[in-house]
């Protein structure tokens, strides 16, 4: 029995694909024909042998699920002849720095539910260090009120940003990085903050943030996408990649990277050492895996609010909370903790009874009823705003519903809002 035929739908998103990651030149507008089969066939191959799947030439089912995977929005952009001909996987993009100490800023915050700021900038301390030690490439941190851009700009975006390459949502494209150069977005690296960044997740949900961002800063170096099968510039997500404080490159990667920047000239490969930063960012904390409480079944109901927050619908229980996107999908199945989202949020509030946006400024005003015992002082990075409230507030009830007005007596509620979401 003959393989069954693709469907007209998955033969449009074959093409839509290939030509997006450059296996398929553009269609020429004045041919009645936009691709011939010949040139699909042989389309198809190369993106087999670059994903490690049988050499059909066919969209075959395999085929299509390797298309639908999560992975990096750049291209790939070898030709058949090309990959033929090689020995080597790795692939360079033509271009790099020309100077060894190289400079990087994380944003002030991103919107990830799981993973706090701190974490996000010791993640990428070390997805930086992981190519550093390979090449005597030094990566230098700059404050976040730096004068000067820095050749590394890290940010966590959404949709269209200004760039070629828009983000689509969770899922689909992760994360991009710009090819070293003189213009002002070499090396600025981009994740889409649509995805439910994670690190150490047990339960295997969300995106591992250190191992994205070690294939990003490949290409922010120069490197292009790999088809050897360990590389970390392979172009789809792999999963996590383990210690960030342990995890190594392949052969590949480190001649990829050493075709541009040489060996390390200090240390032997084999006793690889990683320098800290000055000042050094904190070892990265893997969440915990037992909560003090268990986590709750959002299709149990009950919950303490409801509010729309900037598009988003918030739904509070107890330490807990889900996000739901306009387009009607939960960031993540697991609920985020108020404390991880919210930091600076006073230790003993424990449950959110209402929240609501404020028109005039922005802010997101949240309210908790007085707990026992006296109120703990605010943490020095803390941005919340406490104080006493007497007004009543308006929220809408639930997404995907006229908004309902909700008048709620706040006089005995205590906590003010967060002004740095």
């Amino acid at each position: 029995m003959g393989a069954q035929e693709p469907s007209a739908q998955d033969v449009s998103l074959g093409v839509d694909w290939l030509t997006r990651y450059g296996y398929l030149p553009p269609p020429h507008p004045a041919q009645a024909q936009l691709q011939s089969q010949a040139k699909l066939r042989d389309a198809i191959k190369v993106m087999q042998r670059f994903a490690g799947l049988p050499e059909t030439g066919l969209l075959d089912p395999v085929t299509v699920a390797t298309m639908h995977k999560p992975r990096c929005s750049l291209p790939d952009v070898l030709g058949v002849a090309g990959l033929v001909r090689r020995r080597r996987r790795y692939a360079l993009s033509g271009s790099m720095w020309k100077k060894r100490t190289l400079t990087w800023r994380a944003p002030p915050y991103s919107q990830s539910s799981e993973l706090s700021q701190e974490t996000v900038r010791t993640l990428m301390h070390h997805a930086l260090t992981t190519w550093g030690v390979e090449s005597g490439l030094r990566f230098q941190e700059m404050g976040s009120q730096g004068p000067t851009e820095p050749d590394i700009l890290i940010d966590f975006a959404r949709a269209y940003h200004q760039d070629s390459y828009p983000f689509d949502g969770q899922g689909g494209t992760l994360a991009h990085a710009f090819f070293p150069g003189e213009h002002s977005i070499s090396g600025d690296t981009h994740f889409d903050d649509e995805e439910t960044w994670t690190f150490g997740s047990k339960d295997g949900e969300g995106t591992d943030l250190f191992a994205v961002a070690v294939h990003e800063f490949g290409h922010a170096l120069g490197l292009g996408h790999s088809s050897a099968p360990d590389s970390i510039m392979r172009p789809f997500y792999q999963g996590p990649v383990g210690n960030p404080t342990e995890y190594r490159l392949s052969q590949d990667d480190r001649e990829g990277l050493q075709q541009l920047y040489g060996k390390t000239p200090q240390t032997p490969y084999d006793k690889p050492t990683r320098k800290p930063l000055a000042p050094p960012p904190p070892p990265p904390a893997l969440p915990p895996d037992s909560p003090s409480q268990p986590v709750p079944d959002r299709c149990a109901g009950n919950f303490d609010a409801i509010a729309n927050i900037r598009g988003e619908t918030f739904f509070f229980k107890g330490p807990w909370f889900w996000r739901l996107q306009p387009s009607g999908q939960l960031v993540s199945s697991r609920p985020a903790r108020l404390h991880r989202f919210w930091e600076g949020l006073p230790p003993q509030v424990t449950v959110i009874q209402a929240a609501y946006a404020r028109h005039r400024d922005g802010r997101i005003l949240l309210f908790s009823a007085p707990s026992v015992g006296p109120r703990a002082p605010r943490p020095p990075k803390a941005t919340l705003h406490p104080g006493a409230c007497d007004c009543q507030c308006e929220i809408s009830q639930a997404a995907g519903r006229p908004s309902v007005p909700l008048l709620l007596p706040l006089l005995p509620l205590l906590l003010g809002g967060v002004a740095s979401r």
